[in-house]
């Protein structure tokens, strides 16, 4: 089953994947969407130099229709992006029950002080006082995005999955055009 956009470039098209139990339907890009707004905690794979990947916990957000992510420009993740754009976002549950997402892309940097201002208030909104407040683990995080001072990048999804598992397994797979 293959659900098509109607007429939104920013909405994917919408197919089951061959893993899927029998019968089962595809997760709504609208629920994945929510949890992709929801969740704290993603895994970024970049690819080195010499083609080894190199995956690192961070912070992430989905806004704006696409997923963004912070890093020094020192950092290996950095280093990766700049000799080569595609990278995965990956996230998900700790346990044999739920659903794990993958999201695929290009990331680019961005610069534009507007889209900085915007994005640093999304991460604020979405981390709370872990950004807004002394105590905060990454406080401050906010005024480096809009200062500069932290790297902030862009993926544009090419292909998202959510693998849902529990009682009736559903392996969705999502396309932007």
């Amino acid at each position: 089953m293959t659900i098509h956009p109607a007429d939104d470039p920013t909405v994917p098209e919408t197919s089951v994947g061959p893993f899927s139990s029998p019968g089962a339907g595809p997760t709504p890009w609208e629920a994945t969407e929510w949890a992709l707004r929801r969740i704290q905690k993603f895994q970024l794979c970049t690819v080195r130099r010499d083609g080894r990947p190199h995956v690192t916990p961070l912070l992430a957000i989905w806004a704006l229709d696409a997923m963004w992510f912070t890093t020094g420009e020192t950092e290996q993740k950095a280093r990766n992006l700049s000799a080569n754009p595609y990278c995965a976002l990956t996230t998900g549950t700790a346990t044999l029950t739920g659903t794990d997402y993958v999201i695929e892309g290009t990331a680019s940097l961005v610069t534009d002080q507007d889209t900085r201002e915007a994005v640093a208030t999304a991460f604020e909104q979405a981390y709370g006082w872990q950004l807004t407040r002394e105590d905060g683990t990454w406080h401050q995080l906010g005024n480096a995005v809009r200062t500069g001072n932290a790297q902030l990048y862009r993926v544009q999804p090419d292909k998202a999955f959510a693998f849902s598992t529990g009682s009736e397994s559903s392996q969705t797979r999502y396309r932007w055009s």
